[in-house]
């Protein structure tokens, strides 16, 4: 029965996917991810459009990936995810991105919740499904213990919110904020490293025609660790948290 809940899918790295280096982009994989976690939502009965028809939709809470390397232009890669886990409020999907020969080149593992588009507050995983769909393997264990607070910034950088970012919520789709983390980077850091683990914690949304300030601190230059925010200059609303690792890939 287990088995039976790990949907997989292949994709192949196309041009328009790819950064500089000739290698997937971290935006690209992320949205693979979603993809596929939509995917298998609409076998099961879950997709966003059903949702809305009960008046409510999925929103992502929490977001934990490691990657190893990043495939390249050319490459086919297979993308397994299940459901791993829920309770009350959460339900928890991973994911493994795996190359050609079966090796992992990606773990990811994410925490979700169920919210009533009127009352915009997270109703119970019951009220969607009661059964327990759940595959007993974790990706990557994470308890998605709250990521810290930036006690000051380091380098700041604004980005407008543009009508592409936006989902079927019409509100910034969460690939987006991973791109203004990863985009406010130093030149330094964006030319020679990679990014090879992110954490995102949603807060708040962002929709069109405002304005967010990607903010980063160096916490630990030896382990090339960085924390984010994401804010609103104008009221300085914290809209999404990030932690990032870096590393030099070939």
């Amino acid at each position: 029965m287990e088995e039976e809940l790990i949907y997989r899918a292949e994709y192949i790295i196309h041009t328009y996917e790819i950064d500089f280096r000739g290698r997937a982009r971290p935006d690209t994989l992320l949205n693979y991810l979603q993809d596929t976690a939509g995917a298998q939502a609409q076998e099961l009965g879950f997709s966003v459009e059903a949702l809305f028809r009960r008046g409510l939709t999925w929103v992502l809470s929490r977001y934990h990936i490691k990657i190893d390397r990043f495939p390249r232009l050319g490459e086919k890669i297979v993308i397994l995810t299940w459901p791993s886990g829920r309770s009350e409020y959460y339900a928890l999907r991973d994911w493994e991105i795996l190359d050609p020969d079966g090796q992992k080149i990606l773990t990811a593992t994410s925490s979700w919740m169920v919210i009533s588009l009127e009352q915009k507050q997270p109703v119970p995983i019951e009220t969607l499904y009661a059964e327990k769909i759940i595959v007993s393997k974790r990706a990557l264990d994470d308890d998605f213990s709250p990521l810290p607070v930036l006690p000051s910034a380091s380098q700041e950088v604004e980005f407008p919110v543009e009508i592409s970012h936006l989902d079927l919520n019409r509100h910034v789709n969460n690939v987006v904020y991973v791109h203004w983390a990863l985009e406010g980077m130093p030149a330094e850091i964006l030319f020679n490293l990679s990014p090879v683990e992110i954490e995102v914690a949603y807060r708040a949304e962002a929709v069109y025609g405002h304005r967010v300030l990607s903010r980063i601190y160096a916490a630990d230059e030896a382990k090339k660790e960085f924390w984010h925010q994401i804010v609103r200059p104008d009221d300085r609303r914290e809209l999404a948290r990030l932690r990032t690792r870096w590393k030099q890939l070939n």
